[in-house]
């Protein structure tokens, strides 16, 4: 299973601050996991690496989590943009990894470092990167495991130490430092604590233990800094230009209408703004890309883009007929440029199929495409929400949890930065059903393809209910039954009900099965009891309806007005009280059994 590759990303910096034990599972199951655990993991892995790097909290622990959720933003935009070229994507992503990363790491530690704070994480790191040891510029080939070599040897004999020889362990390790064999955070710390103790047994007419002890502490926090840096190029290559960065930001600040104050801008700013996103995502890619791109032409170029609209794009309604579909197609084809274009062109093919309703035909099309093997842009999560899409319309009943895992890491992978702005009140967007990162994905991955359907659809070919039969449709046919019984239960009572006595009446006239009230009642998703889907029903009828799909039991219960939100309420109450009495009396007659 395919994960995504920036939470891959983040598990190498995880690796790099040693903060895997030596048996931890969690470093085996990141390829075969869901993006939900991918989120659970960094929920937790985020505060573990800002406690290092921000110990003195300089930023506030949601400061700095949306600094990492920016991180994922600018990544996610830039795999976003269509490359075409003659490189493998490993070879595409380097190319980005060698032009964004030293910027970002240059302004962490540039606008976290606390002034002459010597036992911070970043203190050594900002002294190496300045200093005559560290590689910096092309034309400079010296080695980064060298230079720290020299700079930790160097240090250390700037320490007041009369006395050495109990440091011999301490120097046989620094010499230990390779260019491709990390050393472990522990084993550090061993060293530095046979150093203590070999002090503490030699003969001196006087000693300061004091002093000593605090230089050993000194020299831990240089040696693990400074290993973590070691990692970081072991990694990525990017220390040297890491360093070019720093010393230039050091010297002249952070100017802020260079590409480097909008990326400053960008992160370090309060809230945030797609607008300098899109500020910085272009400099990146005119400098990690264009120099290696072919040229397209300008029409096949426009054609390109204009068919991520169509996928994507869930608000324009633009209609495509079949010929522009086909006149787009011929486009890719018959250019210079076709064998980069060709992807484009087995992707309009697919359209091409779902607008004639040739369903199978457009998912045996969808699985023959290699979609680790499409080139870094769109296309990617492009093939995979349609083959997501396509899996729903037409296996449904045999998706069971954890089936779509695979294709909503894949959609993930390169769908852009997506905002999209619903009504909904604080209470829906923190339900468990909006919350799951996986349901996110598998509903807007719902919505982008019913939205395509209609933009490629003719009027003429939707059924007697007004829905295109070749859409996603039915997904609400369950909790529409569950309300409908509901509904007629309240029409039944005062408009003013309480809640613990509709839950009696429930119970006593069982207007629910035990299915209805507790189980998951949107099969492709997670966590859809009914009590869930009342508390997210907006959110859900704007993702999950299809145009002109009638739920007139639903729609009694959704909306905005205090009425409506009342009435969510009273019989949400209701059903988590019935379920509980039920639950209850079960326990009661299986122990009475």
């Amino acid at each position: 299973m395919g994960t995504h590759a920036f939470a891959d990303m983040m598990y190498h910096l995880y690796q790099c601050f040693g903060l895997f034990d030596k048996y931890d599972k969690r470093r085996e199951t990141r390829g075969n996991s869901s993006f939900s655990y991918h989120q659970t993991f960094f929920d937790q892995s985020y505060d573990d690496v800002i406690r290092i790097i921000d110990n003195n909290g300089v930023f506030s622990l949601e400061e700095r989590r949306d600094i990492f959720y920016k991180y994922e933003q600018l990544y996610n935009a830039q795999m976003h943009i269509p490359v075409f070229s003659h490189l493998d994507n490993h070879q595409i992503l380097k190319r980005y990894l060698q032009f964004a990363l030293p910027p970002i790491v240059a302004l962490d530690v540039y606008n976290i470092l606390p002034p002459g704070n010597e036992m911070h994480f970043y203190y050594h790191i900002h002294r190496f990167l300045i200093s005559t040891h560290c590689p910096h510029g092309s034309d400079d080939n010296r080695k980064i495991y060298v230079g720290v070599k020299n700079y930790l040897r160097e240090y250390i004999r700037s320490l007041d130490f009369p006395y050495k020889e109990h440091l011999a362990p301490l120097f046989n390790f620094i010499s230990d430092i390779k260019v491709g064999n990390g050393q472990r955070e522990a084993t550090i710390k061993g060293i530095i604590k046979e150093c203590r103790s070999g002090y503490s047994e030699i003969y001196l007419a006087e000693k300061n233990i004091t002093l000593h002890s605090l230089n050993l502490d000194k020299i831990e926090r240089a040696y693990l800094s400074l290993n973590v840096l070691l990692a970081f190029e072991r990694q990525t290559s990017a220390v040297n230009a890491v360093s070019m960065h720093y010393r230039h930001t050091v010297n002249n600040g952070v100017l802020y209408n260079t590409s480097y104050g909008v990326l400053c801008r960008y992160l370090y700013s309060k809230g945030y703004d797609e607008r300098l996103l899109h500020d910085i995502t272009l400099p990146f890619y005119k400098a990690a890309i264009l120099p290696i791109s072919i040229a397209v032409e300008e029409k096949p170029y426009s054609y390109v883009h204009k068919l991520k609209w169509l996928i994507f794009n869930t608000k324009e309604k633009n209609k495509h007929t079949e010929q522009d579909l086909i006149e787009m197609e011929l486009c890719f084809n018959n250019t210079s440029t076709s064998d980069v274009l060709k992807p484009y062109s087995h992707l309009l093919q697919v359209i091409i199929l779902l607008r004639q309703k040739k369903l199978s035909e457009a998912y045996n099309l969808v699985n023959k495409a290699s979609l680790n093997k499409l080139p870094i842009g769109y296309l990617p999560s492009a093939f995979a929400a349609i083959k997501l899409a396509l899996k729903i319309k037409l296996e449904r009943k045999n998706i069971r949890s954890g089936v779509l895992q695979s294709l909503v890491n894949l959609t993930l992978k390169n769908q852009g930065v997506i905002t999209e702005y619903i009504t909904a009140s604080e209470d829906e967007t923190r339900s468990p059903i909006i919350l799951c990162a996986n349901n996110m994905t598998i509903m807007r991955t719902v919505k982008m393809y019913n939205c395509m359907i209609i933009k490629t659809g003719n009027s003429h070919e939707i059924d007697a209910f007004g829905v295109y039969p070749h859409a996603i449709f039915g997904l609400f046919d369950e909790i529409e039954h569950a309300l409908s019984k509901l509904n007629i239960l309240l029409r039944e009572t005062d408009d003013d009900i309480e809640s613990d006595r509709l839950a009696d009446l429930i119970i006593d006239n069982k207007t629910l099965t035990a299915r209805e009230l507790n189980e998951n009642l949107i099969g492709i998703l997670d966590k859809c009891t009914l009590y869930n889907c009342l508390t997210s029903l907006n959110i859900l009828i704007s993702y999950l309806r299809c145009s002109r799909e009638e739920m007139v039991n639903i729609i009694m219960f959704a909306g905005i007005t205090d009425k409506q939100k009342n009435l969510r309420t009273r019989v949400r109450e209701a059903l988590r009280i019935a379920s509980i009495k039920i639950n209850d009396k079960s326990r009661v007659n299986v122990n009475d059994g």
